[in-house]
């Protein structure tokens, strides 16, 4: 590893601790988007790799080789942070029993060493998280915050995740997410046609609002025959999932209406950006800040979304979006059913997506927001809040 200077001063070194794809998901595409940021800035990385190449379902889950691969981690962590002295210390934060237990011993083993600590909150259950947990538990996860400087949330609204257990210093920096612009020459052009493309992207679970899309489906088309449905992503069916799954293809048009696509790669995301019309997630808990959003904001989508944790604000409604109560699948067949049926409004909310997408949420813009968010973590204490 070579060291870069500024001038004669010693380049600052950071030590990110988080996972890369695969699989992904927020904090592994957001994780390698960090690290090559840092690789083009003028800090010095170091890096302990956290990542689990195995199913996304073994996310979370408390087994003998999590704890084992957990204990590996942890050891290297403090091996690393001990020879290398890091200025700052990055690490992404669960919001599981698990993950955090994991994550605490990073936090703990971090107080043995000058290194400001900042960690990333992906996610929009942080409180909730907290308050469910045994009194014991609520005070190992205060002692393990301890020394944290600074708390990167996605959105405004997400500030009180941390009221009574992040220290009173922890400066709260507001960074929503960003994604590459993959259409910075021009926008993919759509037609006005009979029917149109409804795309759902992302894991088929009834969190991410599956369901009540797919519910939707039979809804829209005695609206709106010509339509066709794309779900691309990673099907999680139990028994009962799948028995619900089936019994609503079966009603009359759906199945030659659907597609399952499966879990597709980058190329194919854009592929089918590029052929919807409208993009549809509607999570029924409180979502970070969904990246498949920003990725049809950047194609120029309209989109039918519900105000679950950072997409309140990342869109307005009847701007660039829909915004429908969770879990009702009626709204959401009105909400698909109205911009299938006017191109214009489709047009409108698809230029204003692009248009947000362009000012806010471009991996550019994200970048030089961590960047100067690590410069000022930096700084002595007093810069805190």
């Amino acid at each position: 590893m070579t060291s870069k200077r500024i001038g004669h001063r010693a380049a600052r070194r950071v030590l990110v601790v988080g996972p890369v794809p695969p699989p992904l998901h927020g904090v592994t595409v957001m994780t390698a988007a960090l690290l090559d940021a840092l690789h083009d800035s003028a800090w010095q990385v170091v890096r302990v790799d956290t990542s689990d190449h195995r199913s996304i379902d073994n996310i979370g889950r408390f087994d003998l080789g999590n704890v084992v691969f957990a204990l590996r981690h942890a050891a290297r962590f403090t091996r690393t942070l001990l020879r290398t002295r890091p200025d700052i210390v990055y690490l992404p934060l669960s919001q599981g029993v698990a993950g955090f237990t994991r994550d605490a011993v990073f936090l703990v083993a971090a107080r043995l060493s000058a290194a400001q600590v900042v960690v990333h909150a992906h996610g929009a259950l942080y409180q909730e998280f907290y308050r469910r947990m045994p009194a014991a538990v609520r005070g190992l996860m205060r002692f393990s915050m301890g020394r944290v400087r600074m708390i990167i949330v996605l959105a405004e609204a997400q500030r009180r995740q941390f009221e009574g257990w992040a220290p009173r210093r922890a400066r709260i920096e507001v960074i929503p997410n960003g994604v590459r612009d993959e259409w910075s020459t021009g926008i993919p052009r759509r037609l006005p046609q009979e029917g149109g493309t409804v795309l759902f992207l992302g894991n088929l679970l009834p969190q991410k609002g599956f369901l009540d899309v797919l519910d939707a489906v039979p809804m829209v088309l005695r609206m709106v025959p010509g339509a066709r449905f794309v779900f691309a992503g990673r099907p999680a069916w139990n028994e009962a999932m799948t028995a619900l799954v089936s019994a609503t293809l079966r009603e009359p048009n759906v199945e030659q209406s659907t597609t399952f696509a499966g879990v597709v790669g980058p190329a194919e995301r854009r592929t089918l950006l590029e052929g919807a019309d409208v993009l549809v997630f509607p999570p029924q808990r409180n979502e970070g800040q969904g990246l498949v959003a920003l990725e049809a904001m950047s194609a120029g989508l309209p989109l039918v979304v519900t105000a679950s944790g950072g997409l309140a604000e990342t869109v307005h409604d009847d701007v660039e979006a829909i915004i429908v109560p969770k879990q009702d699948p009626q709204a959401v067949a009105a909400a698909v059913t109205r911009l299938l049926q006017d191109s214009g409004l489709r047009a409108r909310m698809g230029a204003a997506a692009r248009e947000r997408f362009e000012s806010e949420y471009t991996l550019v813009r994200w970048e030089s927001r961590m960047i100067e968010a690590f410069e000022a973590a930096a700084e002595p204490a007093s810069g805190c809040r």
